[in-house]
C-alpha cells in the first residue's frame, strides 16, 4: 500500500472465554478502497468487523484511523462519528423512511432543514425518494437496506463497515445494489471493510481481499491474484475451486515440471526449487477447459471420461466428468453442441488452465506453499 492506510488494525485478537475467535491479526485499509473480508460460516469475519469499527473489545493490538490510535489520542466518540455501518438486517425503527435515513443526523444536533438538504439526495440516488413517507415497517427487504445504506452514506463517512448487507436479498436485487453501491463507493472515495459469504459478490464490490478461516488471515490479496494463485490449498477450497488434485513432480527443468497423476501426464509451472519426488496439489479451472465428444483419436493435451452429471450454473452448464482414472472433473460450459449424460467426451486443457497451489517433499514434511500458473499441457499417457 503505498500511502498511509485510512484504518489499520495491528496484532488485533479477540477472545471469548476460552475460546480465541481471533488470532493477532494486521489489517489495513486506504483511502477509496473496498476491502472484502471473504471465509466460510464462523471464520470470524463478522468479529473482525466489529473489532475494526469500535463496536467490541479487543483482547490484544490496535486500531488507528488516519493515523490516530483508537483510545489513545483518537475516542471512541470522534472514532463513530466519522464512520459507519450497514448489517445484514436492516434494523429500522417506528415512523417514514425519510424519518429513518435522517435519524443518524438528528442525533448528532443537525437542524430539520439541513436533514432534509441531505436527506432528500440520497433517497433519489438509492431509488427510493418516491418512498419517503411510507412507513419503514411497509417496506420490501430491498427498499428496507437501501434505506439503511441512505442512512448511513447521509452521514459523509470517511470509512464505511459492510457486514454481509445482501445476504438477505435476492439474486436480482443484491446484483442491481452492489452495482449501484460499488459506484457510490468509487465515486465518494470511501474507504470499506466489506464482509461477505459470497465470493463473487466479493469480485463485484471488491479490489482486494482477505480471506480468512478459523480466527486466521490465509491470504490477502488482489481479487484478480487470488483467483490466480491462491496461497494454499486451503485457500483454494475456500475461494470454491472445483478441480483439485494431487500429483508427483515426474520432472523439472528449472520451472517446468511434469506431474505424474495417476497415469496422466500434466505440464505445468512451479518454482526452481521444485524437484522430482515432491508432492503436489493443483487446481484445473473449470472455466478455461474445454469439453468435446471423444473421438477414436486420442492426442496430447486431452483427458477422457463419460459425462455422469449437468447442472445449469449462471449462464453456462456445470458438467461433471468422471475420468478413466476414476477421478471427477468439472468443466464450466457455454457454447453447444449441448453435453448428454453418459456420452464419452474428452477435455482439452489449456496451458492457462493449470495451477499449482501447494508442495510438499513428502507426506511427513510440512507443506511448504508455492504458487504458479501452469504454462504447459495435460498429456494423457
Amino acid at each position: 500500500m503505498s500511502e498511509s492506510p485510512l484504518l489499520a488494525a495491528v496484532g488485533v485478537s479477540v477472545r471469548r472465554g476460552v475460546r480465541t475467535v481471533l488470532d493477532p491479526i494486521d489489517i489495513a485499509v486506504a483511502r477509496g478502497e473496498t476491502l472484502a473480508v471473504y471465509g466460510p460460516n464462523g471464520a470470524g469475519k463478522s468479529t473482525l468487523l466489529l473489532a475494526l469499527a469500535g463496536l467490541l473489545p479487543l483482547t490484544s493490538g490496535t486500531v488507528s484511523f488516519a493515523g490516530r490510535t483508537l483510545g489513545r489520542d483518537l475516542t471512541l466518540l470522534d472514532f463513530h462519528r466519522r464512520t459507519a455501518a450497514v448489517f445484514q438486517e436492516p434494523l429500522l425503527l417506528r415512523g417514514t423512511v425519510a424519518h429513518n435515513v435522517g435519524l443518524g443526523l438528528k442525533l448528532r444536533g443537525v437542524a430539520p432543514e439541513e436533514r432534509e438538504r441531505r436527506v432528500r439526495p440520497w433517497l433519489e440516488r438509492l431509488r427510493i425518494g418516491h418512498l419517503a413517507d411510507r412507513p419503514a415497517s411497509a417496506l420490501s427487504g430491498g427498499e428496507a437496506q437501501r434505506a439503511s445504506l441512505a442512512r448511513a452514506l447521509v452521514l459523509e463517512p470517511q470509512a464505511l463497515f459492510l457486514d454481509e448487507p445482501f445476504a438477505a436479498l435476492d439474486a436480482p436485487t443484491r446484483t442491481r445494489l452492489a452495482e449501484e453501491l460499488a459506484d457510490i463507493l468509487s465515486e465518494r472515495q470511501i474507504a470499506t471493510l466489506f464482509v461477505t459469504h459470497d465470493f463473487a459478490e466479493a469480485g463485484d464490490l471488491a479490489s482486494r481481499c482477505v480471506v480468512i478461516d478459523g480466527g486466521r488471515v490465509l491470504q490477502d490479496a488482489p481479487f484478480d491474484d487470488l483467483v490466480a494463485l491462491p496461497a494454499s490449498r486451503r485457500v483454494a477450497e475456500i475461494i470454491g475451486e472445483e478441480n483439485i488434485f494431487e500429483a508427483v513432480v515426474r520432472e523439472a527443468h528449472m520451472q517446468d515440471l511434469m506431474l505424474d497423476w495417476h497415469g496422466h501426464g500434466v505440464r505445468a509451472k512451479g518454482t526452481a526449487a521444485t524437484l522430482p519426488g515432491t508432492q503436489v496439489a493443483f487446481a484445473l479451472r473449470p472455466d478455461r477447459l474445454t469439453l468435446r465428444p471423444q473421438s477414436d483419436e486420442v492426442s496430447e493435451c486431452t483427458l477422457a471420461g463419460e459425462v455422469v452429471r449437468i447442472r445449469r450454473q449462471g449462464s453456462g452448464r456445470l458438467v461433471t466428468v468422471k475420468l478413466d482414472n476414476l477421478h471427477a472433473v468439472r468443466v464450466l460450459c457455454f457454447d453447444e453442441p449441448r453435453p448428454l449424460l453418459g456420452a464419452r467426451v474428452t477435455i482439452s486443457v489449456p496451458a492457462h488452465a493449470v495451477t499449482i497451489i501447494s508442495a510438499r517433499l513428502d507426506s511427513r514434511d510440512n507443506a511448504t506453499d508455492m504458487t504458479g500458473q501452469a504454462s504447459g499441457h495435460a498429456c494423457r499417457q
